[in-house]
C-alpha cells in the first residue's frame, strides 16, 4: 500500500502497487460502497485492515491516522494501514472471493495479472 493509489479506468484492472498491498477494482469498490453507506461523506474514516495475534486479516471503520497508509479510490481514502501492517502486506493482494453466492474479502499472493 502506498500514500495514495490512483484507480485505473478499466473495470478489470487492480488499483495496485508495486511491491505492496494491492487492492482489485472489485475489491475498492466494495469498499467505498461500504464505506458511502455507512459512513456517508465523513472523509475522516476509513477500512482499516490489521492482523491479528494468529496474521488473519481483520477489516473494521476506522478514523485515519498521522502516519497511516492510504489507499485512494474515486477521490476518497477507502482503506488505511499502520506502517508495519502494510509492510507486512507487501506482496498481497486485496481481493474479493465469492463461493455459494457468498462474498467475502481475501488476501491471496499477488500474481502478474494483478499488478
Amino acid at each position: 500500500m502506498r500514500s495514495a493509489i490512483s484507480t485505473p479506468e478499466p473495470a478489470d484492472e487492480s488499483t495496485t502497487a508495486a511491491g505492496e498491498l494491492t487492492v482489485t477494482r472489485e475489491a475498492a469498490l466494495a469498499l467505498h460502497t461500504a464505506l458511502q453507506e455507512g459512513n456517508g461523506s465523513d472523509d475522516a474514516r476509513a477500512i482499516r485492515i490489521a492482523l491479528d495475534t494468529s496474521n488473519r486479516m481483520r477489516l473494521s471503520v476506522s478514523d485515519i491516522w498521522e502516519g497511516d497508509r492510504k489507499v485512494v479510490f474515486d477521490g476518497r481514502v477507502i482503506l488505511v494501514a499502520e506502517p508495519d501492517v502494510a509492510d507486512a502486506l507487501a506482496g498481497r493482494t486485496l481481493a474479493i472471493q465469492t463461493t455459494g453466492g457468498r462474498s467475502a474479502f481475501t488476501l491471496r499472493p499477488t500474481r502478474d495479472a494483478d499488478a
